[in-house]
């Protein structure tokens, strides 16, 4: 993306630097990395960077500003699985963004999906700082957000997951940890946040209303649960679990698990804004037979590409029984750019998701790309064509301005979750209908 880094990076590549990124990553986790990691980072532009960023926000004000917004997806979310939230935000938002083509040459970001749902923030922290060591890159670039540093992001990453309790009472749970692709997230997870305890869901211990998990022969009372349960994986173990989700309890949440529901694919309809594609609930689009091949259809609550169709027709969304079409969305295309050069002259797309903290404001802290040469961006479809997988981002110092006030994001340790969103964001923007 920017030539200068991207002819450097090549000239100076060698496969010997990348072996040095991969031991040093799995040193720190104990363990190979259980996905394809890409050889090359993306150099983003700092303008490219905040215009995701902007929009990311914009797109959540649209949201939160609205008390409807709840109603509106209520009859997208299975009875069962309609969770109550008492935040008023989720600590943990994740915007994907595609690298598409744009007019007259231009990359311009394409939303492709949001989460409320926590992503691998201390992975991707480690994986980056090893790709900045072992290729020598300068301060000319950084892969945290625009006014961002270490210490802040230590800092907010701490209030978000401890939200000021001892370590040693909150527990990182979800259905069994380190059977899991992610788990190498859990380990680095703990290296920043020592004492943090990695539970599965099924060895939760329950005391009336109150949850513990046991530590060397004692219980210990969870005061905070850092939530990285999976709706389909617990509903495969639900029955062995001594808790429900959404059943009141004396335990904090970092991250409720309504969020995975309420701010997920089903926003795509709902809101209005420049870099979101055309998107349609299944159950009210009106997409016409000869336009569906410009549409994929996404289930709403999958998780890493499960259920996607990318040819459509009429006789395959004809298969989808009518009490099911409100549970899918259809979404316009978009055409990825080619915006990474190998060494030998090819090209490679990307998909990039920009990581938020939300405390008092959702604070862009760290990137995370995705890169393919097929039609699939997920790690899990990019298993071995080089320079593909997952990988790390540089974003250019200077250019735009940073996120007003994020340089000040250290003070945010003690900020309390569910304060009001920023005044930079609009303050009743349009929700828009169904389009």
């Amino acid at each position: 993306m920017i030539e200068a880094w991207r002819q450097r990076f090549n000239r100076g590549f060698s496969q010997d630097a990348f072996l040095r990124v991969l031991r040093a990553v799995e040193d720190e986790v104990g363990g190979p990395i259980p996905f394809r990691l890409a050889e090359s980072p993306i150099f983003l532009p700092g303008a490219l960077v905040d215009e995701m960023r902007l929009a990311t926000e914009a797109i959540l004000a649209e949201i939160f500003a609205h008390p409807e917004y709840a109603d509106r997806v209520r009859r997208h979310v299975p009875p069962q699985a309609f969770l109550p939230t008492s935040s008023d935000h989720p600590p943990f938002v994740q915007c994907d963004f595609a690298l598409a083509e744009g007019d007259g040459g231009r990359v311009v970001p394409r939303l492709i999906e949001i989460q409320g749902f926590p992503s691998l923030y201390a992975f991707q922290h480690a994986l980056s700082r090893a790709y900045q060591e072992a290729f020598a890159l300068t301060s000319e670039v950084s892969f945290f957000g625009r006014g961002i540093d270490e210490s802040g992001f230590l800092a907010l990453f701490r209030q978000a997951v401890l939200g000021g309790h001892d370590p040693e009472t909150v527990a990182l749970v979800d259905v069994h940890p380190w059977e899991q692709g992610t788990w190498p997230d859990f380990r680095l997870t703990q290296k920043l946040l020592p004492g943090l305890a990695v539970v599965g869901a099924t060895e939760v211990l329950r005391r009336g209303d109150r949850l513990f998990y046991r530590e060397r022969g004692r219980e210990v009372k969870i005061a905070r649960i850092f939530n990285r349960l999976v709706w389909e994986d617990v509903r495969r173990v639900e029955s062995e679990m001594a808790f429900r989700l959404g059943e009141p309890l004396d335990v904090e949440w970092a991250g409720e698990p309504g969020w995975f529901f309420q701010l997920s694919k089903l926003v795509l309809p709902l809101v209005s804004h420049p870099s979101v594609p055309r998107s349609y609930f299944l159950d009210e689009h009106p997409v016409s037979a000869a336009d569906l091949h410009r549409y994929v259809l996404k289930p709403l609550f999958s998780f890493a590409g499960k259920g996607l169709v990318l040819d459509l027709d009429e006789e395959g969304l004809a298969a989808i029984p009518a009490a099911e079409r409100a549970s899918w969305v259809l979404q316009e295309k978009v055409q990825y750019a080619d915006v990474v050069k190998t060494p030998d002259g090819s090209r490679v797309r990307c998909e990039v998701r920009l990581m938020f903290l939300w405390l008092d404001r959702p604070v862009h802290v760290l990137v995370l790309p995705r890169f393919s040469r097929g039609r699939l961006m997920g790690c899990a479809f990019n298993t071995a064509d080089p320079w593909t997988g997952h990988g790390v981002a540089f974003i250019e110092s200077g250019g735009a301005a940073p996120h007003p006030r994020a340089s000040e994001a250290a003070s945010l340790a003690g900020a309390r979750e569910g304060s009001p969103a920023s005044d930079t964001l609009p303050l009743k923007p349009p929700l828009a209908p169904p389009k």
